[in-house]
């Protein structure tokens, strides 16, 4: 065994205490088809709109675009709630 391996039995006990609260939350689950569906059509989802974001991140304009959009939301969020807010009371007399 080479130096800073741990042992074999040490991490399949390691590895059993984690997967013993998702078997017991598996075993609960009375409908495991749709919670299987439901599993792999969030990793589709998830894939493909890495893929739709990953697409419109290479098109041209939009980047920049999207991010004077945000520098702008955040100017107007600062000044509208943050630089002056008129009707701001302390919350003392509670």
């Amino acid at each position: 065994m080479a130096t800073g391996e741990a042992a074999p039995e040490a991490v399949s006990t390691d590895v059993q205490e984690l997967l013993k609260p998702i078997q017991e939350a598996w075993d609960k689950v009375e409908d495991k088809y749709a919670v299987s569906s439901l599993a792999v059509a969030g990793g589709v989802f998830l894939w493909g709109s890495t893929g739709m974001i990953s697409a419109i991140d290479r098109l041209p304009l939009v980047p920049g675009v999207l991010e004077l959009v945000g520098i702008g939301y955040t100017g107007w969020f600062a000044y509208k709630n943050l630089v002056f807010k008129p009707d701001s009371q302390p919350e003392a007399s509670m």
